[in-house]
């Protein structure tokens, strides 16, 4: 059962506060997430990551790790976790790895196979939360289920060597965008996540992106309630509805770009940190603005996984334990509210998953 978190009901693992889930499971309220780019926008060289997943674990307590096949970087994290195994600064069952389903795996027969391809990268004989990363299934893309990582020709997001002029739903009444699989359902995908479990490969299972009209719908056929609903999550897109749905049943609720910023990003856009509302706040309170918002996150019963590879601000963000905003902090960020969301999926393959300002 979701507890709702209140200040003086935060459980500490470390420096870091954790949930349980509706398994029974343990889950840092707080992780390190580890999004560098896709392979057009990467700029964070190899290795990188890797470096600040050791840091992170060892100099400042971090155990939730936030990962997935599409960012093309597990295996680089896998070695990561390897070393520090190595030292013994850590156990696996100290850990909380979660991992995502890529589109282009959604078939039924594709899920196994898939998870398995991350269990090799991440070097892990499993994952404690493995999430459907979008309620979107891509077209079908090979890649060898025997080799640790993908090579440089390997792209997802754009379905590289298909041919997607060849696929069955192209030109069809419904068509969406060529490389929207329209032949397989979220049930299919969802029932054979819930046959992961069995395998004991996946100790949870959640969705990501998802609306609550899709969670909903979800949950008529689900046997297995999902674990957590990691979205897109800031002060000026603050998913009050979602979250009071994710509380009513059960589910965790995920902020992804907890920060209001990342590599989605545009330049021309507001951002969170330098609201005046929320810097006001910090200066108060003396902490910083990213302190801030990740509190109000937690204080709010959300769970938050910002992205850094910056020593000081890991060091930064995990710190959120010993000062609590008062209730008119949390009642000024909430007035931020734009429903504002800094990711697209209608640019990337056509569907407009949510309405609400898009810049």
């Amino acid at each position: 059962m979701l507890r709702v978190l209140r200040h003086a009901q935060l459980r500490m693992a470390s420096t870091i506060s954790t949930v349980r889930l509706n398994t029974g499971a343990e889950m840092p309220m707080l992780g390190l997430g580890t999004f560098a780019g896709t392979r057009k926008t990467r700029v964070t060289p190899v290795g990188v990551v890797g470096k600040a997943v050791e840091d992170a674990i060892e100099k400042h307590g971090y155990r939730l790790l936030d990962c997935a096949q599409n960012y093309l970087n597990e295996d680089e994290i896998g070695d990561a976790v390897k070393n520090v195994l190595k030292r013994g600064s850590v156990k696996r069952s100290d850990l909380f790895i979660t991992s995502k389903l890529n589109n282009p795996y959604h078939h039924r027969e594709h899920v196994l196979p898939a998870l398995k391809k991350t269990l090799l990268d991440l070097d892990t004989p499993y994952v404690d939360l493995y999430l459907m990363h979008w309620p979107v299934a891509f077209a079908y893309v090979p890649f060898d289920p025997a080799v640790r990582g993908f090579p440089m020709s390997y792209e997802p997001d754009d379905c590289s060597n298909v041919d997607l002029a060849t696929q069955p739903w192209v030109g069809g009444p419904r068509a969406t965008h060529p490389k929207v699989d329209m032949t397989v359902s979220i049930r299919e995908t969802w029932e054979a996540m819930e046959a992961l479990v069995q395998t004991g490969l996946v100790r949870a299972i959640g969705v990501a992106n998802f609306t609550v009209p899709l969670l909903h719908d979800l949950l008529t056929y689900a046997k297995i309630v999902p674990a957590v609903n990691q979205i897109e999550t800031h002060p000026f897109g603050q998913q009050a509805g979602m979250n009071q749905f994710c509380r009513a049943q059960g589910i965790v609720h995920q902020a992804y770009s907890p920060l209001g910023y990342g590599e989605f990003k545009k330049n021309t856009e507001r951002t969170v940190l330098t609201d005046p509302t929320i810097k006001g706040i910090a200066s108060r309170v003396g902490r910083s603005p990213a302190q801030v918002v990740l509190r109000w996150h937690l204080q709010r019963g959300v769970s938050a996984i910002p992205k850094t590879i910056n020593d000081k601000e890991m060091k930064e963000n995990a710190a959120l334990h010993d000062f609590s905003l008062t209730d008119a902090d949390m009642h000024a960020i909430e007035a931020l509210d734009q429903n504002y969301h800094y990711l697209r999926p209608r640019d990337w393959f056509g569907l407009p998953l949510w309405d609400g300002n898009l810049g």
